[in-house]
């Protein structure tokens, strides 16, 4: 075989190798056959007693359990097991950790993510919450951790790119999910940052001509502060001017 025709065919089989595997790769760690679909058991140290999990032909499952301690951890179960990457990317999105993963493509939104301080509320409210609803966020990261350490199979495949091992789920790591949510539906803050801004210059009737007032009895987010002055350096971090 001449070198040429050696050279052309490791041209062709090379890429078409580093394909299949690739392929191969996210087959495993992706497709419904992860999913069981057949009724299946938890019983891990820190349970009462096992825990039975019946998924349905769509791969959803139903958790049956003797405690509520115990259906929240195996739901922490679960969940890591079928989404754990969407839950990591999520916690590091929340607490602006994403660069120390994805490389500095990612530092500008941690900083802003730091700067409203979304992980440090989540870990505020935790402190803050009754002993039942403690103990069922504190079984739930122990059912995330258990399938953490003893996950047998192959890594997904984000995970396996990036090249890093998780680290142990904590209380706060759920809480900060509805920090998250509550900030993409706060979306509407420049406008709110302009009225306050607007409002310190001109008459409040045109000000309600362009933002027809709240009812007397509605709600107030914030109260009683010096709102341009409370909202600008917030606007200056985003690299968004107002005024």
């Amino acid at each position: 075989m001449s070198k040429l025709v050696r050279r052309i065919i490791l041209g062709i089989v090379g890429p078409l190798f580093a394909v299949i595997a690739g392929l191969g790769g996210w087959l495993a760690t992706s497709l419904p056959w992860q999913i069981p679909l057949f009724e299946w058991r938890i019983d891990a140290p820190g349970i009462a007693k096992p825990v039975r999990v019946l998924p349905d032909e769509n791969g959803v499952p139903t958790i049956t359990a003797e405690t509520a301690a115990d259906a929240y951890f195996a739901l922490g179960y679960v969940h890591a097991r079928d989404r754990f990457w969407q839950m990591e990317s999520m916690r590091r999105f929340g607490s602006g950790r994403l660069a120390e993963v994805l490389g500095p493509a990612a530092v500008d939104n941690d900083k802003w993510m730091r700067a409203l301080g979304l992980y440090r509320l989540a870990e505020q409210a935790f402190d803050g919450l009754p002993d039942p609803t403690k103990q069922a966020l504190q079984a739930y990261a122990k059912g995330v951790n258990h399938w953490l350490a003893t996950d047998v199979g192959l890594p997904s495949l984000e995970f396996a790119l990036l090249r890093y091992t998780p680290e142990p789920w904590r209380p706060a790591d759920s809480l900060v999910w509805g920090k998250i949510m509550a900030a993409w539906l706060g979306g509407n803050w420049l406008d709110e940052a302009l009225r306050a801004r607007l409002a310190a210059k001109i008459a409040p009737e045109k000000v309600g001509e362009l933002w027809p007032s709240s009812p007397a009895d509605a709600p107030v987010t914030i109260a009683a502060v010096d709102r341009p002055a409370a909202i600008q350096p917030a606007a200056q971090l985003a690299g968004l001017p107002l005024w």
